[in-house]
């Protein structure tokens, strides 16, 4: 019955708009579709993989900032290994996960499926 009798709420009207630009005034906008797509990677910020034309390895030393991190869901056990290997080691949660991802990465997979992964990793973040 909620779903059949909902009342349609007022939109907020903007009484005065905004005529400031989200880019510099600096920077010469062009009328060419590859460089006007240029300027727009550069103030994205999910642009975090730098531009390369080497698409076949990952680095594993990039460093974020806590901001950026994602948080994983593992099953409990399983967040507890890792909260014990950290503390062995006296890292951090996420560089123990690093290092793991990196050794899986390295001693699963042959060249070609590591180029394949590698190449969807960089295009994933591009």
């Amino acid at each position: 019955m909620a779903l059949t009798n909902r009342k349609k709420k007022s939109r907020p009207v903007v009484q005065t708009p905004v005529s400031e630009s989200r880019f510099d005034d600096s920077q010469e906008i062009s009328d060419e579709k590859n460089e006007n797509n240029l300027n727009l990677a550069e103030h994205s910020s999910k642009n975090y993989s730098k531009l390369a034309t080497d698409f076949t390895t990952i680095d594993f030393d990039t460093q974020y900032s806590a901001k950026d991190r994602k948080t994983i869901k593992a099953d409990p056990d399983i967040k507890s290994l890792i909260e014990i290997f950290s503390d062995f080691e006296g890292a951090k949660a996420y560089e123990t996960l690093r290092h793991m991802t990196q050794y899986y990465y390295e001693n699963n997979y042959d060249d070609r499926a590591q180029r394949i992964i590698a190449s969807i990793q960089n295009n994933k973040f591009l």
